[in-house]
């Protein structure tokens, strides 16, 4: 009798609920912390080009099996597999847009919602994953750290540009030095992380919050979203200017027809 086939090292899931649909992206390697090798960087580079492609995708859930870790970073045992799948991106391509960097799709600019949640291990390469999330949810024992810092190895999946955006270099710069781990009490009050849950929790109120973004109107959220990436390294004026333009096609779209109606209604809705 044979045995079982492997599952694979990344597991892609779709979940269709109430006016959305949700992909669940979950690195599959908990006996070594969800350590991205080659073969895993290609599967994610395929899962975050799927979601970025596919408008009927409304968020992404990043997380990592197991109960150690989220992803403690790259498999330094597997660097030569990691390096060529990232050389193998066509070098006229616009690496910020389509590329890909060694833990996979990290250069891919993603705006639709995404969410990370971390329950233990986050470390130098996983904390640039986690990063990527527009919002990023911990369970109490999380710990973050570049750790890669030990190794000489730099963070190029993204650490250097998340950090200091979401934190600030006051925070940023220090975990970028030192490599230090901090917990998830601290994470969340520098900015890291939005939200702390108890162990066990965190990828049902992952869950839960991407259920709440499908059922919300979309498009002013994308708009938003869309104007706060983009408009971030512009001047003021500019940043109103790219803000502006998203006023005649909202006002124009169905969901906002819909959310307005459902306002005169009387109906009164809190996110939770």
């Amino acid at each position: 009798m044979s045995e079982p086939a492997a599952e694979p090292v990344v597991i892609t899931r779709t979940h269709t609920c109430e006016d959305g649909r949700i992909f669940e992206i979950t690195i599959n390697r908990p006996s070594v912390h969800n350590c991205v090798n080659g073969e895993a960087a290609e599967l994610l580079l395929e899962a975050w080009t799927r979601f970025r492609a596919d408008d009927s995708l409304t968020v992404a859930v990043l997380r990592g099996a197991g109960e150690a870790a989220f992803c403690s970073g790259a498999d330094l045992a597997a660097l030569e597999t990691m390096t060529r799948l990232h050389n193998q991106v066509d070098p006229a391509t616009p690496r910020a847009t389509h590329g890909t960097g060694p833990m996979g799709g990290s250069r891919i600019v993603q705006v639709k919602p995404v969410i990370t949640v971390s329950q233990g291990f986050t470390y130098a390469g996983g904390l640039e994953l986690f990063c990527h999330g527009h919002i990023r949810i911990a369970e109490r024992p999380a710990t973050f750290s570049v750790a890669c810092r030990r190794w000489g190895v730099p963070l190029v999946d993204g650490g250097t540009v998340y950090l200091p955006r979401l934190l600030g270099w006051g925070h940023a710069l220090p975990l970028i030095i030192t490599g230090q781990r901090i917990t998830a009490e601290r994470a969340e009050r520098i900015g890291l992380v939005w939200e702390v849950v108890d162990p066990g929790e965190g990828f049902a109120r992952a869950m839960d919050v991407a259920r709440q973004i499908c059922r919300q109107p979309r498009d002013a959220m994308l708009a938003d979203l869309n104007s706060a990436i983009r408009g971030w390294h512009l001047g003021l004026e500019d940043a109103l200017g790219l803000e502006a333009g998203n006023l005649e096609p909202v006002v124009a779209s169905e969901s906002m027809r819909r959310g307005v109606q459902r306002f005169l209604s009387g109906a009164r809705e809190w996110f939770k």
